[in-house]
């Protein structure tokens, strides 16, 4: 694969191309939940499950990471896995949950939202919806600073985080205080210059992206499919601070870039980083020097949002 020779070094034991279609969700799924719960809690960070009753009434848990032995009130960070709306959370992306709630000092909430192809969309969005209003509701008794609420996300789920930013006022929500995108998801109609030139790059492309959402958006019409891209919603009057963080061999690329730059055209304060070397899903390699470097301009971000608001 040409794209080997360009990227970073560290990155090319990762740099595969992965399928996507419904019998790899399966399977895949499968080693997921295992993965996830052989998955460590490290030490410092203590682990806990609530609940929530989310699209249709319908019942998942989320998974709450808070610092060990703090009583007090904290901030919380709502983050949202990627997985194409179709995998569940993976292994990295428990331990970034937990590097996030140890490094900021926060409590971190973690959906297991309903998943597509058996759940298209609103479902992922009212799981995630549920559990803001469920965190607004039960603040004081989850030791929440209800000013200090932010949510984050990384591709499906940085899409899921975007549009909760922004309808926050039509849905009657605390606003929230930050907002951090982590290769954002954020245009249905696919027609960038990234997404027209990356069909074939390692861990995600445009062609899986083009199948991700027609499960996603299964028998929509299309501005009912248009209110699942944050590219293409009214945005609110006050915009949280964002963080936006793209890859650079990365079909969603320039769909990130042009969202960051239309919320700083509305008035929001955005911060960019578009990585080099990268690939989407870069920072499943925890350890490399890149996504540890990355990692920590984003624990900056959170802890400058959640002081500074």
């Amino acid at each position: 694969m040409k794209y080997k020779k360009q990227i970073n070094s560290e990155l090319k034991l990762i740099a595969r191309k992965i399928p996507y279609n419904r019998a790899v969700i399966k399977c895949a799924n499968i080693f997921q939940v295992i993965s996830l719960h052989l998955t460590k809690i490290p030490k410092g960070v203590t682990d806990r499950n609530i609940t929530i009753e989310g699209y249709k009434g319908l019942k998942y848990k989320a998974e709450i990471f808070e610092p060990s032995n703090v009583k007090e009130k904290l901030p919380c960070l709502i983050y949202v896995h990627g997985g194409a709306f179709s995998y569940k959370a993976s292994a990295y992306h428990k331990k970034l949950a937990c590097i996030y709630a140890m490094k900021v000092k926060c409590r971190v909430y973690f959906p297991d939202y309903h998943l597509t192809p058996k759940y298209p969309y609103p479902a992922a969005y009212d799981d995630v919806l549920a559990l803001y209003k469920c965190i607004m509701e039960n603040a004081e008794k989850f030791g929440i600073d209800l000013e200090k609420i932010g949510i984050a996300g990384d591709s499906a789920g940085a899409s899921l985080a975007a549009l909760i930013c922004n309808n926050y006022e039509q849905e009657r929500l605390k606003q929230p205080c930050i907002q951090m995108l982590i290769y954002p998801l954020t245009d249905i109609n696919m027609q960038t210059d990234s997404m027209k030139k990356f069909s074939d790059t390692p861990l995600w492309n445009s062609k899986n992206n083009k199948r991700m959402w027609s499960y996603y958006c299964k028998n929509l019409k299309t501005e009912d499919a248009y209110g699942a891209s944050p590219m293409h919603g009214s945005l609110p009057r006050i915009i949280p601070d964002t963080y936006i963080e793209t890859a650079e061999y990365d079909c969603l690329h320039d769909e990130g870039i042009i969202y960051g730059k239309k919320l700083r055209e509305a008035g929001a304060n955005v911060e960019i980083n578009e990585t080099r070397g990268t690939i989407h899903g870069y920072d499943v390699a925890l350890n490399t020097k890149i996504a540890i470097s990355n990692i920590k301009k984003r624990i900056l971000f959170l802890k400058k949002g959640f002081i500074e608001n």
